[in-house]
């Protein structure tokens, strides 16, 4: 058995350049899994040499080699101010989560949205609830809002080799690239004068898809050595000499 988080942590998280993402990784790390997940599992399609991959990775609708990861997020109020701990059922679906992180959901005077850490807040996996400690001198304000995200990994049902989450990296790499590439801001027309300029947008698109095309290949030549080696593993004795 592989955990995917063992996959996307070691084999994928390096390809990401994004410092909000990153930091998400220390702030809230059920949300960070989640997200990272999406272009994980966007990727998996895309190991198909040898051919076998895909059913061996995912297996059938009957028989899965994959167990989904679980996950999901919600608000809670405080309606009231707290000046002593409570707890606050979440409700069947929440019991059994393995991350948690909790977090308040501010907004400054312009209307954005931010948010600061919550340690006041304590999960209790097995009975689906959650306790807001506060006190008298350490009151919870009316009006206080907690975003909550909860995470469970899954796993693919072999034990993957390095080689092959190498790959699956690879394909993780593919997606981010697209993904980069078809960046609204960075396409979109915008107007200029004399205090704005862009750079050459044909430019910076065929280096992009110059990228894109480099990763691509990357990853076919990965999966073709792959092929070659198990080629040569059926082929040759364990245990011969190549000099």
């Amino acid at each position: 058995m592989t955990p995917l988080l063992k996959i996307i942590t070691e084999y994928c998280a390096q390809y990401v350049n994004d410092q909000n993402l990153i930091g998400l990784a220390s702030e809230d790390m059920p949300l960070y899994a989640r997200r990272m997940w999406g272009f994980f599992q966007a990727g998996i399609p895309y190991f198909t040499i040898p051919a076998e991959m895909q059913n061996y990775l995912l297996g059938t609708e009957e028989n899965p080699n994959i167990t989904l990861p679980k996950y999901d997020s919600l608000i809670k109020t405080v309606i009231a101010e707290l000046t002593q701990d409570t707890v606050v059922d979440l409700g069947e679906g929440f019991i059994g989560y393995e991350l948690f992180c909790c977090r308040v959901r501010n907004t400054d005077d312009f209307g954005n949205i931010y948010y600061t850490a919550a340690p006041n807040v304590e999960y209790d996996s097995a009975a689906g609830t959650i306790t807001i400690h506060a006190t008298a001198e350490n009151p919870v304000p009316q009006g206080t809002q907690y975003e909550i995200d909860f995470y469970t990994d899954g796993n693919f049902s072999h034990t993957l080799n390095a080689e092959q989450m190498k790959i699956l990296g690879y394909c993780f790499q593919v997606v981010w690239q697209t993904n980069f590439n078809n960046d609204y801001i960075s396409n979109v027309a915008m107007i200029e004068d004399r205090s704005f300029t862009v750079q050459n947008k044909a430019n910076k698109m065929n280096a992009d898809t110059a990228r894109l095309r480099e990763v691509r290949n990357q990853l076919y030549d990965e999966m073709r050595r792959y092929e070659q080696n198990l080629f040569y593993k059926k082929t040759f004795p364990q245990g011969l000499n190549i000099l």
